[in-house]
């Protein structure tokens, strides 16, 4: 079994248990079951943390603390969190407006496509 394997199975129970809850809209107990797999280097963790904080979905926890997570998901190559990231320093939303950051995410975000996948337009 690779390691890739290896990691996804050991993620499936309690990922599959946050994505049941916040389907539920149970936004709290999500960011608090995928929190540790964020932390363990989970990209679609470290992006579903960071967005559920971003969107002022979990109480109590910073903004700032979701544009950290949606960063640590990039640095794992994850095309939606580049591309939220670039939309976000493009608008100056959360953070400081800096268009060269988002140009910088835009290309990250292209970069990490799948080339089954097709480019979608800016909002």
């Amino acid at each position: 079994m690779n390691l890739a394997i290896a990691m996804q199975a050991a993620y499936a129970g309690p990922y599959e248990d946050a994505l049941r809850e916040i389907e539920k809209g149970n936004y709290a107990q999500g960011y608090t079951l995928l929190e540790p797999l964020a932390e363990a280097g989970n990209a679609e963790a470290q992006y579903l943390v960071g967005s559920m904080v971003i969107d002022k979905a979990v109480p109590g926890v910073d903004q700032k603390r979701g544009v950290y997570w949606l960063e640590k998901a990039v640095e794992n190559q994850h095309m939606d969190a580049a591309q939220d990231l670039s939309k976000m320093y493009l608008s100056g939303y959360v953070v400081s407006f800096d268009a060269q950051k988002g140009i910088e995410y835009q290309a990250l975000a292209n970069e990490y496509r799948p080339a089954d996948k097709p480019v979608e337009d800016c909002e």
